[in-house]
């Protein structure tokens, strides 16, 4: 029985040390994502006509990236419950 545990601890650490890895690699997306919005959002204030007119051409896309956007932050919460979760488990097997 013991060799049992051993083996569903030893797969429950790689899927914890997986799904942090897969937190820090969002957020690490996220930051350069973000650098980007901010440097469209500085151009186009020198630009407020090609601005709007662009705005206002990629509004379906820019609606489509905001529901992707959810979408993620969604599997991100999720994926921060899932490390609490295991956590919780990897302790109940010590």
């Amino acid at each position: 029985m013991n060799q049992i545990n051993d083996k569903r601890c030893h797969k429950l650490k790689a899927r914890l040390r997986f799904t942090e890895e897969w937190l820090e690699d969002f957020l690490n997306c996220e930051e350069h994502r973000t650098i980007s919005k901010k440097a469209l959002k500085t151009f186009y204030q020198n630009k407020p006509i090609l601005g709007t007119i662009l705005n206002i051409l990629y509004f379906p896309t820019r609606a489509m990236s905001f529901i992707s956007d959810l979408i993620w932050w969604h599997r991100y919460d999720k994926r921060c419950e899932e490390v609490e979760i295991i956590k919780k488990k990897l302790k109940s097997y010590e």
